[in-house]
């Protein structure tokens, strides 16, 4: 599903007036000079932006799933503290549940499985040797009908 996402109308939403003002606010509460810090780069480009992709959406939920500091840290603040976590989350939440809703809607209208990849089986008709499955008799057929000949031709000599 998040395929679907990537690199198409679907994974851009509007990022509101209010929102970039809030990664303003935080920018000057961080009070920050030091452009290394994680976030900081990332907050001065949303201030204004007025649409976000789903990269950059899934790179701020990354950012806050792995952050172990606590609210006060300036990479917390810098990347728009719960309210941006909030936000992001619900705008992820709210993609993938349409791309999940307009599958099942083909789905329900009698279309074939849409949440699998389309593929075609692969023709065995003209199968290479390599290719063809042998059951376990078949392998080593050939082997003990050899062992067998030298066993007969050995008995028979005696």
């Amino acid at each position: 599903m998040n395929k679907d996402l990537y690199n198409s109308s679907k994974g851009v939403v509007e990022f509101p007036k209010e929102m970039r003002e809030h990664m303003r606010i935080c920018f000057e509460k961080a009070n920050c000079d030091d452009s290394n810090i994680d976030g900081f780069r990332r907050n001065q480009e949303l201030q204004s932006q007025e649409t976000i992709d789903y990269k950059q959406l899934k790179r701020i939920k990354n950012f806050f799933d792995g952050f172990t500091g606590n609210q006060e840290d300036k990479p917390f603040i810098l990347n728009g503290e719960f309210k941006m976590k909030n936000w992001v989350d619900n705008q992820l939440r709210r993609m993938r549940e349409g791309i999940h809703q307009t599958k099942q809607n083909k789905m329900d209208t009698g279309m074939q499985n849409q949440f699998i990849k389309p593929h075609e089986k692969k023709n065995f008709i003209d199968v290479r040797k390599s290719q063809e499955h042998q059951d376990t008799l078949s392998k080593y057929d050939v082997q003990v009908t050899e062992a067998l000949r030298k066993i007969n031709k050995l008995i028979s000599k005696l």
